[in-house]
């Protein structure tokens, strides 16, 4: 049916046990439900997976199992650069991926077609690889020195302009890049818009964190960009070292998830009902996940609440962008403002957001009291005051983070009778913040990015009345 002679080749009848050597390539291996065996295929990575290979090895899968593409279950082990296009291909052809295994040495792997067993021997605990990417020597000398800090990183490269990234990236295969978003030739948003389809690579945006920069940035997460970190200066290596070495390592085990278009939700003679009240929390990955979900909503909506981790001067520009995607009105929220249908509150970044009732009417609360888990806005601050005056007319969600903030929270309005709602993993780009609501009870409901707005639906309609 096809040629698969340059690839090394496992079939379901196959005892084994086979030991497969993966340096620079990938073991990607598939079962079917209801089928014994699996079948596994070796390809060779140069730095741009073969993917008609791929499509090809999907086909044969689903004729020697008889089954459909769909049916077919996937385990993947791999480069974690070239983890994303094998992923991407399945996905796209209706396969579920069940297990994902990145590694950046060499690997041992030992493989039982017949019983479709998979075993790890050998994989090294490798530092996380760092490519630094400024055409400022100060702020380069600054992150290597952060980073080389840590022993679990290391810096393999340095860009001074964007013409030497790509040649870097295949000479380095980083873990993470971080990226200036002002540099010579071209801005960072344009270099990643050109290197992140073809790469991959969990990318860190450098901002000097001003009201100018605030468009840049949210067109690099929309591009691709997993977070964002102030520009850091020599006096304040102390004070923000620790939070640069976290959420590298946080983008290091980032999941780079397929971007979700949005479409507008269907539900079949469901209407929201507009005295319900929607409350959502994000953080890292959160701009975007909350872009999809707000874009595929009905028109006429409840009144929706939402806390994501973000910096005072780019709070503004978050809420323009979504009110100019969405029919309905989305702002950054004012001390005082009515919460009610058709309109998005997003909390402004540095301060915290709550809701309180004033004769009978919920209104918005903006004070400047201090970080709660470490964040400003906080989720549970938000969730926390909901549960006090509207949990039962309550849907809480949420969503892609890292840390805890708003689990505690979630469990609260659960408690207080509002129906919850956790992001999954697999669609999460850092799974902290939905792992721990999960944990604790919180959630109610655990669906995948491209699910939520239709449970939001689901859980706010109108309950229609018998004739």
């Amino acid at each position: 049916m096809n040629d698969f002679s340059a690839a090394q080749i496992f079939y379901p009848n196959e005892a084994g046990p086979y030991k497969v050597m993966l340096e620079e390539s990938a073991l990607i291996v598939a079962s079917a439900k209801g089928k014994e065996g699996a079948c596994g295929i070796v390809i060779t990575l140069d730095q741009v997976v073969d993917i008609p290979l791929l499509q090809n090895f999907c086909l044969k899968c689903a004729e020697l199992f008889g089954a459909s593409e769909s049916d077919l279950e996937w385990k993947i082990i791999g480069s974690k650069m070239n983890l994303f296009p094998i992923v991407e291909t399945i996905i796209s052809r209706q396969g579920s991926i069940i297990k994902e295994i990145s590694r950046t040495e060499k690997t041992d792997v030992w493989f039982w077609p017949a019983s479709a067993k998979l075993r790890i021997t050998k994989m090294a605990s490798a530092k996380v690889r760092v490519l630094i990417v400024d055409d400022s020597k100060t702020i380069r000398d600054i992150l290597a020195k952060i980073i080389k800090s840590d022993p679990g990183m290391e810096v393999v490269g340095l860009a001074e302009r964007p013409g030497q990234v790509e040649e870097l990236i295949k000479n380095t295969q980083p873990d993470v890049m971080t990226l200036d978003v002002h540099m010579p030739e071209m801005d960072g948003v344009t270099l990643l818009k050109k290197i992140f389809p073809r790469y991959k690579i969990p990318t860190i945006m450098i901002t000097s964190l001003s009201p100018d920069d605030g468009p840049y940035v949210l067109n690099a997460l929309e591009a691709g960009a997993i977070d964002y970190i102030k520009k850091p200066e020599f006096k304040e290596i102390q004070e923000i070292a620790p939070l640069i070495r976290e959420k590298i390592k946080m983008a290091a085990e980032a999941r780079m998830q397929m971007r979700y278009n949005g479409e507008k939700v269907s539900v079949t003679n469901l209407e929201m009902d507009q005295n319900k009240l929607i409350a959502i929390g994000s953080s890292t990955g959160g701009t975007e996940a909350l872009r999809d979900i707000l874009v595929s909503l009905p028109d006429r909506i409840p009144p929706i609440v939402i806390v994501q981790h973000i910096p005072p001067v780019f709070s503004a520009a978050f809420a323009q962008r979504l009110d100019g995607l969405c029919p309905f009105s989305v702002r950054e929220a004012c001390d005082g403002d009515l919460v009610v249908p058709g309109l998005v509150l997003i909390a402004p970044g540095g301060k915290q957001m709550s809701i309180v009732k004033v004769q009978d009417e919920l209104k918005v609360s903006i004070t400047d009291d201090p970080p709660f888990n470490r964040h400003k806005p906080s989720v549970d601050v938000l969730f926390s005051s909901i549960a006090k005056h509207s949990g039962a007319c309550t849907v809480g969600v949420i969503l892609t983070g890292m840390g805890a903030d708003g689990a505690k929270g979630l469990l609260e309005l659960r408690q207080n009778g509002a129906q919850t709602i956790a992001q999954d993993e697999k669609s999460s780009v850092v799974f902290g913040m939905p792992k721990e609501a999960i944990k604790c009870g919180a959630a109610q409901h655990v669906e995948g990015l491209n699910k939520i707005a239709n449970k939001i639906v689901s859980l706010s309609a109108k309950r229609r009345t018998a004739a």
